[in-house]
């Protein structure tokens, strides 16, 4: 049975299978495999003859559908081009067309490279022909000799780097100049987006390169052309090849490029010679015309001295002369005002500004103890001028300036101090505001703290002297109180006793008698109402130990509980007293009506209010039930708590006890 079911699984299981790759055998179907597929290891079997041969082992081929290239783990310098061979590998992306990672390779025959195919220089650039086999004509600019010798090549729209292989044949500096055919590999340099950024040839050797017309034997013997002349239009002239401009040398910026100043105007010459050249020094310098940003230049240039030398003055001028492009190249000076001074490394650079139009100047190599113009200073600028952008207007012919640098010799002998910058620098200027706003603010914060204090000192004394005004005036009525009514009250106390004396009647008698329990009991509520307009018992304490002293004797024989929560503070007068007398009648309440064993007294302290509590454990009441005629206590304690604008809680039952609490806010 299970024999059975593995015949039915086994072709199931092969159909699963991915599929093997298919055996690429054409150069074009390699280049047509996107990088992706590429690195999936096609098998690969290609005949095709070899074009080139790198040092380190590279062999580009070609059949007759296109050019591709393999790399082995072994030396591969024993082909030469022109080989015929069989390659077996697998494929790789490589850097910008897929390549063969060579397993086995077997030779098939001798030969010559394949035709080459010609190209211009859009071609080249294009990419599309990389690694193909290839034929270019052109001007050559320079031969860089070096361990990797360079030739450059002009190629109409463009220019590109020749790189031979081999140079074992000899140098190339003979075809500076010449007119050439070069057939070679179409290569170039690649980022990793996989984008070639410079176009190049690779060549077995200089043999690569035919001379079609050669160069000058002697060619600084061909005739001077004054720098005005050049890229102008001239109907029998030699396009794209060197021409000789006698001139003198008004700035050198050694491998770059050297500023001369023929009889005419200047001319900027680039060139990467090492040799050094002084203002006044007169040479002559070959070159191939080029355009500038405005105009011309000669670039690849060698140069002669003649052991010549002429004055080389700077040109006056203005900015207006110089946004016109007139002295583009040349040696001018001008004043200007100095705007910003920016130091980077070695190189000086200033922003100035003449007549309203702001441009740049700069040194190179500037010491870091050069001594520079400040901002706001005025100068003398003198510098080589040259146009840093243009513009062609629509439905124009012609091309204008946009703006222009000044490129300075030397940072002390090219600037000129005429004027100082006035003291109050914009610099100076913003640090003074900046300390005038931060004392501002800290005055204003030194008047808000003083506000705050001022409010705190006055409604502390305001309070201190409301309290004291009020401790007088109760103490002046509490003597008014005793020299007045108290004292009428013991006089007619005095003559009750003598009446009573002398009545015969008994109903007499008993009428005197209650008149004089009368008076005596007015007599002891005018004491204590004195007593309370004298009482100084919250003088130099606090409150909770005042309501401890002033309810002892009334609790007398109970337990008695005074508590203080919370941060306890200093009240004021009016509170603390009316607090005091809650307490009293609380408490002589509890004792008197309510027969309480225990009575806790508990003041609690927020930053909002005072809370006093006086729980007992007494016989309780309805705090529903009329009040009997008499009573007047539960009524004063809460119009004491509603003067103070307060909250009265009043809480009991029969047996359970009661509860008085009062929440007295504070100010602030």
């Amino acid at each position: 049975m299970r024999f059975f079911v593995a015949l039915i699984l086994l072709p199931l299981a092969l159909l699963a299978q991915e599929p093997p790759l298919p055996t690429l055998t054409t150069a074009r179907e390699l280049r047509d495999l996107p990088p992706v597929e590429a690195a999936r290891a096609y098998p690969v079997r290609l005949q095709a003859t070899v074009t080139l041969v790198e040092p380190n082992g590279t062999v580009f081929l070609r059949d007759d559908t296109g050019a591709t290239f393999l790399r082995s783990q072994k030396s591969l310098t024993v082909w030469r081009s022109g080989q015929r061979i069989e390659v077996e590998g697998e494929t790789f992306p490589g850097l910008y067309v897929t390549g063969i990672v060579a397993r086995r390779t077997t030779a098939l025959g001798e030969g010559n490279p394949p035709a080459p195919r010609p190209l211009n220089y859009e071609e080249l650039a294009s990419g599309q022909f990389h690694y193909d086999w290839v034929e270019v004509q052109g001007i050559v600019r320079a031969f860089i000799p070096g361990e990797y010798p360079v030739v450059k090549l002009a190629l109409g729209n463009g220019a590109i780097d020749l790189f031979p292989v081999n140079i074992s044949t000899g140098t190339g500096e003979h075809l500076v100049d010449a007119s050439v055919r070069v057939t070679g590999l179409a290569a170039g340099f690649i980022n990793d987006r996989r984008q070639l950024v410079a176009p190049h040839l690779r060549l077995r050797s200089l043999e690569d390169i035919a001379v079609l017309e050669a160069a000058p034997a002697e060619p600084f013997r061909i005739a001077a052309t004054p720098a005005v002349e050049l890229l102008r239009f001239a109907p029998g002239g030699r396009a794209g090849h060197r021409v000789k401009v006698r001139g003198t040398v008004m700035h050198h910026e050694p491998g770059v490029a050297v500023w001369l100043r023929d009889e005419s105007l200047g001319l900027r010459v680039r060139s990467a010679t090492d040799e050094r050249f002084v203002p006044g020094e007169v040479v002559e310098a070959l070159g191939f015309p080029v355009m500038g940003v405005f105009s011309a230049e000669l670039d690849d240039a060698i140069f002669q001295r003649t052991d010549e030398f002429a004055e080389v003055a700077p040109i006056v001028s203005t900015s207006k002369e110089l946004l016109s492009g007139q002295r583009d190249a040349d040696l001018v000076t001008l004043e200007a005002d100095v705007r910003d001074v920016v130091r980077e490394g070695n190189r000086l650079t200033l922003a100035l500004q003449s007549a309203g139009t702001v441009f740049l100047a700069f040194a190179q190599p500037c010491p870091p103890d050069t001594e520079v113009p400040a901002p706001g200073a005025q100068v003398r600028v003198t510098g080589v001028c040259r146009v840093a952008g243009s513009t062609q207007p629509a439905r124009s012919f012609s091309t204008r300036p946009q703006s222009f640098t000044l490129l300075l010799r030397s940072p002390v002998d090219d600037l000129t101090v005429l004027r100082s910058p006035p003291w109050w620098t914009a610099q100076r200027l913003a640090i003074a505001a900046a300390a005038l706003l931060a004392l501002s603010l800290l005055a204003s914060a030194w008047a808000a703290l003083l506000r705050r204090q001022v409010r705190r000192q006055t409604a502390l004394i305001r309070t201190q002297v409301g309290e004291a005004a009020i401790a007088d005036e109760r103490q002046r009525i509490a003597r008014e109180f005793h020299d007045t009514l108290e004292q009428e009250l013991v006089g007619v106390s005095l003559r009750l006793d003598a009446a009573t004396a002398r009545a015969d009647e008994s109903k007499l008698r008993d009428l005197l008698t209650a008149t004089q329990r009368l008076v005596q009991q007015l007599q002891t509520g005018a004491r204590s109402f004195v007593w309370n307009l004298r009482d100084t018992a919250l003088a130099g304490q606090p409150l909770a130990a005042a309501i401890s002293q002033a309810v002892t004797n009334l609790a007398a024989g109970r337990q008695l509980e005074v508590h203080t929560t919370g941060a306890a503070r200093r009240l004021p007068e009016t509170v603390g007293h009316e607090l005091l007398r809650v307490a009293q009648e609380a408490t002589t309440n509890a004792v008197k009506h309510g027969g309480a064993k225990r009575i806790a007294i508990t003041l609690d302290f927020t930053a909002e209010n005072v809370r006093l509590t006086v729980q007992d454990d007494g016989a309780g009441f309805d705090p529903a039930a009329p009040v009997p005629a008499g009573h007047f206590g539960l009524l004063g304690m809460r119009e004491r708590v509603q003067k103070l604008g307060g909250q009265f809680t009043l809480r009991s039952a029969p047996g359970t006890g009661t509860s008085v609490e009062v929440a007295v806010p504070l100010p602030r």
